[in-house]
């Protein structure tokens, strides 16, 4: 049942493609019936994906990222990351841009990983007629896994970012998510979510207040490759 359909499968029809209402007996397409379940598959999963993001929002002011694994690790050798623009929800001039790039130098740093150009992402964009804060579906995403010759995709969002003044100078805050993707399937392998503070490293770690988004969003993102090692989700190319 589809929608108080009585769905028949291609072929059982002597070669018509229909399905029929039960309450009235109308002739409905095949193709009408998959973009049916298609929708009702699309507003269950969104309905999961921010359940699970409230949820992990709540608690992400912790010591760690939190880290959500939504696929068993892939087990072939790994080719090349490819970081997809950020979309911005926070409002703050060039917020996505600056966490993009955070991302694109520690990857290199902390993992040597073959990472594809800036230049040659937004160049396929460009090509797709995508926009920096598009989000690209599962076909999308396989089709520049393959144009970029890598088999990893990071996709993030900066959900807040700020920088307060308080009596004791600039307090920045920040919470961002990032989700990594196969570039082959097309589909989410984990995802990270995690907030902090300024004044968080201060208080916890005894490091000196961190006054700045950039400051703040490096070691972020340092900490989230960190727990992705730590876990076995990420493998070093010197590992």
């Amino acid at each position: 049942m589809v929608g108080g359909l009585l769905a028949r499968k291609p072929g059982e029809t002597g070669g018509k493609v229909f399905s029929r209402r039960t309450r009235d007996g109308e002739d409905v397409p095949w193709e009408k019936i998959m973009d049916e379940r298609k929708k009702v598959f699309c507003v269950i999963s969104g309905v999961t994906v921010f359940l699970w993001g409230m949820f992990a929002l709540a608690g992400c002011g912790g010591q760690k990222p939190y880290v959500q694994e939504f696929a068993p690790k892939t087990s072939h050798e790994p080719q090349g990351i490819a970081v997809l623009p950020f979309a911005d929800r926070s409002g703050y001039d060039q917020g996505a841009k600056i966490v993009y790039r955070l991302v694109l130098v520690e990857l290199v740093k902390q993992c040597n990983w073959r990472v594809a150009l800036e230049g040659d992402v937004f160049k396929i964009y460009r090509q797709m007629r995508l926009t920096p804060w598009d989000v690209p579906d599962v076909e999308q995403l396989r089709i520049i896994a393959v144009r970029l010759g890598v088999d990893t995709l990071i996709v993030g969002e900066v959900l807040e970012m700020d920088e307060k003044v308080t009596p004791s100078g600039v307090s920045p805050a920040l919470s961002i998510q990032v989700r990594v993707y196969d570039g082959k399937s097309g589909l989410l392998q984990w995802s990270s979510l995690y907030r902090r503070e300024g004044g968080d490293y201060q208080k916890m770690m005894h490091f000196g207040m961190v006054n700045t988004v950039s400051e703040l969003g490096k070691k972020m993102v340092q900490e989230i490759l960190g727990v992705w090692k730590e876990k076995g989700l990420l493998s070093c190319v010197d590992s």
